[in-house]
């Protein structure tokens, strides 16, 4: 997976060109809220959705508290999606056609998706995670295994 460079003046930008510039492999799921029943607040599926189904979730670079919400939010989102026909139903429901998951709405087989932690950085070095996010990553990443996903973590440049 790779994904354009950041010159974007938010995530929002971001996401939106990249999927603008490439809508036949991308769709943009940043900011289409989930209302899942029984929760308090809205879900977010993911920031970008691939054809490759790769659930892609894009976080500028920050502190810990930063990239740590941002590991917690593709544990909560692949489990909802794994475990709940339901919210399955309501994130296909968000996808443009060409997107859509077809019979997988029923039942999914999570290792055909990959959780992809992408953060963008300025530094031309490799990604330098704060020790507690790299302890939230270890536990985000054991748990979303266990449910069959596929998981990486990209760097995005920022320039």
């Amino acid at each position: 997976m790779v994904l354009p460079d950041y010159h974007d003046g938010s995530e929002t930008e971001y996401n939106a060109r990249v999927a603008a510039e490439d809508r036949a492999r991308l769709a943009l799921m940043d900011s289409k809220l989930i209302e899942y029943p029984g929760m308090a607040s809205k879900v977010e599926f993911c920031d970008l959705y691939s054809r490759a189904r790769q659930i892609i979730h894009v976080k500028r670079y920050g502190g810990s508290s930063v990239l740590s919400h941002l590991f917690a939010q593709g544990l909560v989102s692949g489990e909802l999606f794994r475990r709940d026909e339901e919210f399955r139903r309501l994130v296909n429901a968000k996808l443009p056609p060409s997107h859509r998951l077809g019979a997988s709405v029923g039942r999914i087989d999570a290792a055909r998706f990959e959780i992809v932690y992408a953060i963008v950085s300025k530094s031309t070095k490799a990604l330098n995670i704060p020790f507690f996010s790299k302890v939230n990553l270890r536990n985000a990443d054991r748990r979303l295994k266990t449910f069959g996903y596929r998981v990486s973590l990209l760097k995005v440049q920022a320039t």
